[in-house]
Protein backbone atom coordinates (compact mmCIF):
# COMPACT_ATOMS: atom_id res chain seq x y z
CA UNK A 1 0.00 0.00 0.00
CA UNK A 2 1.56 3.31 -1.08
CA UNK A 3 0.18 5.41 1.78
CA UNK A 4 -2.43 7.92 2.74
CA UNK A 5 -2.79 11.65 3.38
CA UNK A 6 -4.95 13.19 6.11
CA UNK A 7 -6.40 16.60 6.89
CA UNK A 8 -8.93 17.57 9.53
CA UNK A 9 -11.21 20.39 10.54
CA UNK A 10 -14.69 21.55 11.36
CA UNK A 11 -15.56 22.73 7.83
CA UNK A 12 -18.71 24.65 8.85
CA UNK A 13 -18.32 26.46 5.52
CA UNK A 14 -15.72 25.82 2.84
CA UNK A 15 -13.56 28.94 2.36
CA UNK A 16 -10.28 29.76 0.58
CA UNK A 17 -8.20 28.50 3.49
CA UNK A 18 -9.84 25.10 3.13
CA UNK A 19 -9.31 25.21 -0.64
CA UNK A 20 -5.56 25.50 0.01
CA UNK A 21 -5.58 22.59 2.49
CA UNK A 22 -7.55 20.35 0.14
CA UNK A 23 -5.34 21.20 -2.85
CA UNK A 24 -2.24 20.28 -0.83
CA UNK A 25 -3.83 16.93 0.00
CA UNK A 26 -4.43 16.24 -3.67
CA UNK A 27 -0.83 17.29 -4.48
CA UNK A 28 0.48 14.35 -2.44
CA UNK A 29 -1.02 11.95 -4.97
CA UNK A 30 -2.14 9.56 -2.22
CA UNK A 31 -5.54 8.45 -0.95
CA UNK A 32 -7.06 11.23 1.15
CA UNK A 33 -8.84 11.05 4.49
CA UNK A 34 -10.72 14.13 5.64
CA UNK A 35 -11.39 14.17 9.36
CA UNK A 36 -14.49 16.16 10.23
CA UNK A 37 -14.97 17.13 13.85
CA UNK A 38 -17.80 15.82 15.97
CA UNK A 39 -19.39 17.74 18.82
CA UNK A 40 -18.13 18.86 21.31
CA UNK A 41 -14.83 19.16 19.41
CA UNK A 42 -16.76 21.09 16.75
CA UNK A 43 -17.89 23.69 19.29
CA UNK A 44 -17.24 27.16 17.96
CA UNK A 45 -18.40 30.70 18.61
CA UNK A 46 -20.77 30.37 15.68
CA UNK A 47 -23.35 27.85 14.45
CA UNK A 48 -21.94 24.60 13.11
CA UNK A 49 -24.00 22.53 10.66
CA UNK A 50 -24.55 18.87 11.42
CA UNK A 51 -21.80 16.34 10.76
CA UNK A 52 -23.82 14.99 7.81
CA UNK A 53 -24.22 18.45 6.26
CA UNK A 54 -20.51 19.20 6.60
CA UNK A 55 -19.63 15.79 5.19
CA UNK A 56 -21.80 16.47 2.15
CA UNK A 57 -20.14 19.89 1.62
CA UNK A 58 -16.66 18.34 1.74
CA UNK A 59 -17.56 15.43 -0.56
CA UNK A 60 -19.31 17.76 -3.03
CA UNK A 61 -16.28 20.08 -3.06
CA UNK A 62 -13.79 17.27 -3.74
CA UNK A 63 -16.01 15.81 -6.46
CA UNK A 64 -16.56 19.15 -8.18
CA UNK A 65 -13.01 20.51 -7.96
CA UNK A 66 -10.83 17.39 -8.08
CA UNK A 67 -13.18 14.62 -9.28
CA UNK A 68 -12.14 12.63 -6.20
CA UNK A 69 -13.96 11.08 -3.27
CA UNK A 70 -11.96 11.22 -0.04
CA UNK A 71 -12.58 8.94 2.89
CA UNK A 72 -14.45 10.78 5.66
CA UNK A 73 -13.47 10.12 9.26
CA UNK A 74 -15.50 11.46 12.22
CA UNK A 75 -13.01 13.23 14.52
CA UNK A 76 -13.74 12.91 18.22
CA UNK A 77 -10.24 14.17 19.12
CA UNK A 78 -7.38 16.12 17.54
CA UNK A 79 -5.56 13.00 16.33
CA UNK A 80 -7.96 10.82 14.37
CA UNK A 81 -6.94 7.85 12.28
CA UNK A 82 -3.35 9.04 11.77
CA UNK A 83 -2.37 7.69 15.22
CA UNK A 84 -4.18 4.39 14.59
CA UNK A 85 -2.98 3.48 11.10
CA UNK A 86 0.69 3.23 10.15
CA UNK A 87 -0.14 3.69 6.44
CA UNK A 88 -0.45 7.46 6.72
CA UNK A 89 2.49 9.23 5.08
CA UNK A 90 1.36 12.88 5.08
CA UNK A 91 -0.60 15.16 7.36
CA UNK A 92 -1.74 18.44 5.82
CA UNK A 93 -2.25 21.15 8.41
CA UNK A 94 -2.57 24.87 8.91
CA UNK A 95 -0.18 26.93 10.99
CA UNK A 96 -2.89 27.14 13.66
CA UNK A 97 -2.98 23.36 14.08
CA UNK A 98 0.74 22.63 13.76
CA UNK A 99 1.08 21.74 17.49
CA UNK A 100 -1.44 18.91 17.03
CA UNK A 101 0.52 17.61 14.04
CA UNK A 102 3.64 17.45 16.21
CA UNK A 103 1.71 15.60 18.94
CA UNK A 104 0.45 13.15 16.32
CA UNK A 105 4.01 12.32 15.31
CA UNK A 106 4.99 11.81 18.95
CA UNK A 107 2.08 9.41 19.43
CA UNK A 108 2.93 7.58 16.18
CA UNK A 109 6.55 7.14 17.22
CA UNK A 110 5.51 5.87 20.66
CA UNK A 111 3.52 3.16 18.82
CA UNK A 112 6.47 2.24 16.61
CA UNK A 113 5.02 3.96 13.50
CA UNK A 114 7.06 6.15 11.20
CA UNK A 115 6.30 9.85 11.65
CA UNK A 116 4.15 11.43 8.96
CA UNK A 117 5.56 14.19 6.79
CA UNK A 118 3.83 17.40 7.84
CA UNK A 119 2.71 19.49 4.88
CA UNK A 120 2.21 22.95 6.34
CA UNK A 121 -0.18 25.23 4.49
CA UNK A 122 0.33 28.89 5.24
CA UNK A 123 -2.66 30.78 6.55
CA UNK A 124 -4.65 32.33 3.73
CA UNK A 125 -5.18 36.03 4.41
CA UNK A 126 -8.18 38.20 3.69
CA UNK A 127 -8.11 41.59 1.98
CA UNK A 128 -7.19 43.22 5.30
CA UNK A 129 -4.18 40.96 5.98
CA UNK A 130 -5.95 39.01 8.71
CA UNK A 131 -6.66 35.26 8.38
CA UNK A 132 -9.70 34.02 6.52
CA UNK A 133 -11.93 32.13 8.93
CA UNK A 134 -15.45 30.81 9.16
CA UNK A 135 -16.09 33.08 12.14
CA UNK A 136 -15.11 36.18 10.17
CA UNK A 137 -17.29 35.07 7.25
CA UNK A 138 -20.31 34.41 9.48
CA UNK A 139 -19.78 37.75 11.24
CA UNK A 140 -20.08 39.50 7.88
CA UNK A 141 -16.49 40.77 7.85
CA UNK A 142 -15.36 38.90 4.72
CA UNK A 143 -16.63 36.72 1.92
CA UNK A 144 -15.47 33.12 1.43
CA UNK A 145 -12.48 34.27 -0.62
CA UNK A 146 -11.38 36.85 1.94
CA UNK A 147 -12.78 39.89 0.20
CA UNK A 148 -14.95 42.45 1.94
CA UNK A 149 -18.62 41.51 1.99
CA UNK A 150 -20.85 43.80 -0.07
CA UNK A 151 -22.85 44.96 2.96
CA UNK A 152 -19.62 45.93 4.70
CA UNK A 153 -18.49 47.91 1.64
CA UNK A 154 -21.85 49.70 1.56
CA UNK A 155 -21.63 50.60 5.28
CA UNK A 156 -18.09 51.93 4.88
CA UNK A 157 -19.05 53.99 1.83
CA UNK A 158 -22.05 55.48 3.66
CA UNK A 159 -19.74 57.06 6.27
Amino acid sequence: MPGKTAVGGTFAVIHSGHHALFAECVNTGLDITVGITLKPLAYKYHPVPSFDQRTKMVLDYFKLVFDLTPEIYPLADHYGPVVLDSNYKYLVTSEENLPYACEINNIRQSKGFEPVAIRLVRTVKAFDGRPISTTRFLNGEIDLDGGPQRDRIRRICEW
